[in-house]
This record gives C-alpha cells, structure tokens and sequence, in this order.
C-alpha cells in the first residue's frame, strides 16, 4: 500500500490496536484513545502513544478533526487509507460507521466512548460490540440485529454473562420516528433488552411513552446517571409507569428468564 509520505511501518501489537480503536469510535480524543490503550495493554508511555498518533496521523492511516466539541480537546477518525488498512486484516466492516462522522455527530461519539470507558473501568464489561461491526453485520449477514444499535454490550455480574443494546439519543426524533422503531423491535431476536440513555427528563418520557416493543424490554435513563452509576442506575419502562429500577435488575431479570427458556 502507498501512501503520500512514503512508507509505513506497521507494529501488529502496538499500531494496529490503536487503529481499530479509532475506527470502531468513530470520533475519539488522544486521551480517550490513551485510555483505551492502557486498558487493553497495548500502551504504558503517554509519551510513545503521542509519538505513535502522530505518526499514524503523518502518514494518512487516521484523520485530525477540525474543531473541538464543547471544550472538548480535538478528536481524531480513521481515514479510507487506514480502514482499507483495517479491512485487508479482517476488520468486520463494511464501510458504514453507524451515523455519518460530521460535526453533528462528535460529540455523540465522544459521549459514547466515556460510556465505554465508565464500564471498562468499573471491570464490568466483557464485550463492545461497537456501531461499526454491527452495521456490517446488519449489511452482509443473515444474522441480524433489528436496527443498527451504538453498540452491544456484553457485562458480568456474579458469574452471569448479560447483553443489552444501547442506544444513546442526544436529540430527539418525531414521535412517528420513535413508533417505527418500536415496530422494528418486535422483530429483535438477537437481545431482549434494549437501553436508551439521554441527556433530559423530557426526552426520557418521550421515549419512554412511544417505544413500547412487545419483543424486547426497552428501558430508558439519564445519560450523566449511567455514566457515574453504571449498572445501578435507575431506569424507566417503556410503554409502562415503572420507574427507578436498577438497569442490573433488569438485566438479571432478562438473563434468568432466558435461562429457563
């Protein structure tokens, strides 16, 4: 492969890693990628991590965004060179990242890697399932989800091993946007739990009144809640009036349910 400033040399264990992370972000900041990094073990030095993006970055395999997000510092994507890069090693991706990568979408990305992170972090998470594997799979399989999710997430709690698809919703659709989905749920076979996360109490009872999915359970909660109470936040029920339910209730719930199915 040939690239504008010459060769690359590329490290499996070290440069590769940082690729896909970028990739399946879709938008992240050098700490949130730093942090990654360190959680998957592929990085110690802050020092080698910043030399290493920029030279991803010099030799076109990631992008540099232009502008920060609410403050945010400046958030970096993958480039064609790179996922091309990605997709020759058997990356899953079929070119579609889950929501176009414009101004309007940073900062939903950058939300959902914290999200990501809150769960690594608290040593609760055994899979992410990010937007971009789930939108191949949606694309080129068979075996697919209902609708393309932010992510699936895969946590332990006590031995037991329980998924949900998340869903982060920043702004609001119409209330027939949210009907539509709900008819696409009751087609879901994949998950029996799906969590919508928002920024506001008006949009939780939004979504809580229109998306009542007789195939899966949706349950709804505030976004800054999750991210510092992970799976003790409350949530709401969709299409019901319960309310202030511990989504790890629900999950476990869900779990033994199946189990005995």
């Amino acid at each position: 492969m040939r690239y504008e400033k010459g060769t690359i040399q590329i490290s499996p264990a070290r440069d590769i890693p940082l690729l896909q992370q970028v990739l399946r972000s879709g938008f992240a900041t050098s700490d949130q990628l730093y942090e990654f990094m360190q959680l998957n073990q592929s990085e110690r030095s802050r020092q080698a991590f910043d030399h290493r993006l920029r030279r991803l970055l010099a030799h076109g395999l990631i992008e540099k965004h232009q502008g920060a997000a609410r403050g945010r510092p400046q958030g970096y994507l993958i480039s064609k060179e790179g996922a091309s890069l990605l997709i020759d090693l058997g990356e899953l991706f079929a070119g579609r990242i889950g929501m176009e990568t414009g101004e309007r979408s940073c900062s939903h990305w950058l939300d959902l890697n914290d999200l990501h992170l809150a769960l690594a972090k608290a040593h609760l998470l055994l899979r992410w399932t990010p937007a971009s594997e789930i939108c191949s799979q949606n694309d080129l399989t068979q075996f697919k989800y209902a609708k393309d999710y932010d992510a699936v997430v895969a946590v332990e709690s006590e031995g037991r091993e329980m998924r949900f698809g998340l869903e982060y919703e920043r702004t609001p659709k119409t209330y027939n946007a949210y009907r539509r989905i709900a008819s696409k749920l009751d087609g879901e076979t994949l998950v029996d739990t799906v969590l919508y996360l928002v920024p506001n109490y008006h949009l939780l009872c939004m979504i809580r009144d229109c998306i009542a999915s007789r195939r899966v359970q949706v349950c709804v909660a505030l976004f800054a809640e999750f991210l510092e109470s992970v799976l003790a936040t409350p949530v709401m029920i969709a299409g019901t009036m319960q309310r202030d339910i511990p989504f790890l209730a629900i999950l476990t719930h869900a779990s033994q349910t199946r189990g005995r199915q």
